[in-house]
């Protein structure tokens, strides 16, 4: 007699097909957050931000001493006094050049700190060492509480460079904006995540424009002024020199905007001696080809436009 035939023994899958599949989804998912972590490390600079510290005078600026790097290898380089800086500064302020602006100045996550209009300005003029303490943001009155309220005098001269907006923004405390990190994100997609979270569904435009505009707009230009001439007069009476120029945006490179009335007149009613980039040979010469290629944006500049803002700076210190 023949022995009687076994039932074939069923796989893991036919028993249990929808905890086969849940962990097949589970490991892809594993495999492509991980992936996707190690590819905005490295290529994006995701989850190594540059980080800032709070303060009740200037609102807030960038921790001292780090480096990193972000988007397309920019690197950077924090010196001790918070400033980017290839090298640390001591207590001596002979020879030393202070920038002084928004993120014009501090040049964005996309420009390495040897191609800042700051380093370029001061080249040829020997014995400069330049510190760039722009920072994201800032407005005029950010600038006078680090300068005056915090007697921030580590350098022999002060270069100052705004855009015409910055009169506008009053003591900017760093809330609402992504870009501002007080700490490292434990995961790059952490921090592309507070970036997209505040981009697309938290309008932090309009948080900001409601914040800012609760103190009427003359009001808010006048208060820059008065305090941009008295830093100005701070500075000179500590024995600093200071420059101040009103770096244009792409609009008026280009001649579709002119410059803020309102603005240009509380200069003139506080007598501030302030250099308008905008009337420079080099820029009302260029092409249009060549004005488009100095801008990321409507404010911010690329390389080449570091390159020319730091011939035309330059040429106003070796004066």
């Amino acid at each position: 007699m023949f022995a009687p035939m076994q039932q074939a023994e069923t796989s893991v899958l036919e028993r249990h097909p929808a905890a086969v599949l849940a962990c097949v989804w589970v490991a892809f998912f594993v495999l492509f957050a991980v992936a996707a972590e190690i590819a905005l490390k490295s290529l994006t600079g995701l989850g190594r931000p540059v980080l800032f510290q709070p303060h009740p005078a200037y609102g807030y600026r960038l921790q001292p001493n780090q480096e990193t790097y972000r988007f397309g290898g920019a690197h950077f380089k924090i010196n001790n006094l918070g400033l980017r800086a290839t090298e640390d500064w001591d207590a001596d302020p002979r020879g030393k050049v202070l920038f002084l602006g928004d993120s014009v100045t501090y040049g964005g996550n996309h420009v390495s700190n040897h191609q800042l209009f700051s380093e370029l300005a001061v080249k040829g003029i020997a014995g400069a060492k330049s510190g760039n303490a722009g920072i994201p943001n800032w407005g005029v009155e950010n600038v006078y509480g680090l300068v005056v309220e915090a007697k921030f005098l580590p350098a022999a001269s002060y270069v100052t460079t705004f855009i015409e907006d910055d009169f506008y923004r009053g003591l900017t405390l760093g809330r609402n904006r992504p870009w501002i990190k007080y700490e490292t994100p434990a995961f790059a997609l952490q921090e592309l995540a507070d970036f997209v979270w505040h981009k697309y569904f938290t309008n932090t435009a309009e948080v900001n424009r409601r914040e800012r505009e609760g103190v009427p707009a003359d009001v808010r230009v006048e208060n820059a002024a008065r305090k941009l001439k008295a830093m100005d007069e701070f500075l000179k009476k500590e024995g600093r020199a200071h420059v101040i120029f009103i770096s244009p945006t792409r609009q008026q490179v280009l001649g579709e905007r002119p410059r803020d009335a309102r603005v240009k007149a509380a200069l003139q009613t506080h007598a501030i001696p302030a250099v308008y980039l905008l009337d420079k040979p080099r820029i009302v010469g260029a092409s249009v080809e060549e004005k488009r290629s100095w801008y990321q944006d409507n404010d911010h500049l690329t390389p080449a436009g570091h390159v020319v803002w730091g011939e035309l700076i330059g040429e106003e210190l070796k004066r």
